[in-house]
């Protein structure tokens, strides 16, 4: 069924599922601005002035639908463009440029009234652009199961837009919020060429708008959008790029930046001054996996059986991989879908995800690899993920597979990997906002993971038609059922291997959801605006 708050519908709240663990300590003062901008700072009465972002990515581009390097772009995508629905802080999907809504009876049409806004420029916004903006997602095919249930959208007027489902959609507000619904006027980006030109000093219906921006360079600026209908609690954002993961830390003890993601492990040993400091491990809705290449282009025989794929799996040992690499400051996954604050998580491989090196072996003999093989993992190099994979290389040097350990760096060269098609095996993560679009990403044809690791859509079919189903039903108990219906249907296709519970460790110097990141996946970003977006 289809989202419908008063009617209390079922939906799983991204960052819901965070949580955040502290230290404590004494450091330096923070570079934030403002007459109320510190940690102690509210969203109703926050007032900074210039908030500072150090960033792992440079910003190459703010066209959501066609990334040219990592996440800090579609972060900075999100804050200066239109959204029907944007994210809050707590990761629900809230009215932003919708002023109202209403459902029919079968639940297959949604009809919305937009706000009367301007852009950035002055210009007026009318529906046609959020048409516009759902085309490109459509030809952009990113994560294309998050709008397979949509038949269509339309603008009925200036200010009105109508969308037919195909079938009752459960997370259709969750997807009305990704990245990749930014509304742009049409006129400026209903062709590639127009819009590679529009990209470059884009206009904005967002909380922010553009200042300072040259694709690929280390400071992007965006300050306050007068034009937005709500006041954001900062005048301004500099995101400067930082790589290492050691210097975002010595840039935060500095106090020269504000706001830091993806700290390394020494920053929670590290002792900080709690009244200027904030630095805390993030539990995101997603979950660290090994991916198999399962199209024709995968050049290792051996992992084309699946008995060999489910050989590695119980070869790992989940639980040193997540006590030493990440700390203990994360658990493992002895299933697929994200294990925080998720009522339909399970338990769904065997021996609820214990190492068991003998029936690993016993595995791979009657596949033919008693005397094991040799695998190549491509690993994009970020922080605390060459710790866990070099305990994956002992763990499987145990059963005889002898592991190569491509660190791919910079990490945004895993595209490159993946676009290639030849890849053996990847650790990477997969992360959504709720249970149902985070297995659709793996197992719904157009759903991210199922397209970076080639599986054909035939394959998919039987899990095609459970989550369509899981998606349009009322009933808790079915749509569990439904669930655990695909994680057997996963286990035995092995195309992905659970290992852990994603997170990551930030840092802040000014009050929580007034400037930060969101969970999952990093993807979206969060200003906090006055007032708040609708919470209805």
């Amino acid at each position: 069924m289809l989202i419908n708050r008063k009617n209390k519908m079922i939906a799983i709240g991204a960052t819901l599922a965070l949580a955040l663990t502290g230290f404590v300590g004494l450091q330096s003062a923070n570079a934030a601005t403002g007459k109320n901008c510190n940690l102690k700072s509210v969203a109703k009465t926050a007032d900074c002035d210039s908030v500072t972002y150090a960033a792992l990515h440079r910003v190459g581009s703010l066209d959501a639908v066609t990334p040219v390097g990592g996440y800090t772009e579609s972060q900075m995508a999100t804050i200066v463009q239109g959204q029907l629905y944007r994210f809050n802080a707590a990761g629900y999907p809230a009215r932003d440029l919708v002023l109202t809504e209403t459902i029919s009876a079968d639940f297959l049409t949604v009809t919305q009234t937009l706000r009367t806004i301007n852009y950035s420029d002055g210009t007026a916004l009318v529906a046609a652009d959020a048409v516009n903006a759902f085309d490109r997602w459509v030809v952009s095919k990113s994560s294309a199961s998050y709008i397979a249930k949509v038949d269509k959208v339309v603008a009925k007027d200036a200010h009105t837009l109508v969308w037919t489902l195909k079938s009752p959609y459960t997370d259709f507000h969750f997807a009305l919020a990704q990245q990749f619904l930014g509304i742009h006027p049409a006129s400026k980006t209903d062709t590639a060429a127009k819009a590679a030109a529009y990209f470059k000093n884009p206009v904005s219906a967002g909380p922010m708008m553009v200042k300072t921006f040259t694709p690929g360079t280390d400071l992007f600026v965006a300050v306050a959008n007068p034009n937005y209908w709500a006041k954001p609690v900062t005048k301004e954002i500099r995101v400067v790029t930082i790589p290492d993961a050691n210097t975002r830390l010595a840039a935060f003890q500095a106090g020269t930046v504000d706001y830091v993601m993806e700290l390394p492990l020494a920053a929670a040993q590290t002792k900080f001054d709690k009244t200027k400091f904030r630095v805390a491990a993030a539990k995101d809705s997603g979950t660290f996996m090994i991916a198999f290449n399962m199209g024709a282009g995968q050049p290792n025989k051996a992992l084309k059986d699946a008995r060999v794929r489910q050989a590695i799996s119980l070869a790992i040992d989940r639980a040193a991989i997540m006590r030493i690499a990440f700390n203990g400051l994360s658990g493992t996954n002895c299933g697929m879908q994200f294990n925080t604050n998720n009522p339909y998580y399970l338990c769904s491989i065997p021996k609820s995800g214990a190492r068991d090196t003998a029936a690993a072996r016993k595995l791979l003999k009657e596949a033919g690899y008693a005397n094991g093989f040799k695998l190549y993992l491509h690993v994009p190099n970020r922080v605390l993920w060459q710790d866990a994979v070099s305990i994956i290389k002992a763990n499987l040097a145990v059963v005889g597979i002898d592991v190569t350990i491509d660190m791919v760096t910079p990490d945004t060269n895993i595209s490159a990997v993946i676009n290639k098609r030849e890849w053996e095996a990847m650790w990477f993560g997969n992360n959504a906002a709720t249970p149902i679009l985070q297995l659709s990403n793996w197992f719904y044809p157009g759903g991210v993971w199922a397209a970076n690791s080639n599986i054909a859509d035939a394959t998919l079919a039987d899990t095609k038609k459970l989550l369509d189903e899981a998606g349009s039903a009322t009933s808790a108990v079915v749509i569990k059922d439904k669930l655990a219906q695909v994680e057997k249907i996963a286990w035995d296709l092995s195309a992905f291997i659970p290992v852990g519970t994603r997170f990551y460790l930030s840092g802040s110097t000014i009050g929580a959801g007034l400037v930060q990141a969101l969970m999952p996946g990093q993807l979206q970003f969060v200003i906090a605006t006055n007032p708040a977006l609708p919470t209805d």
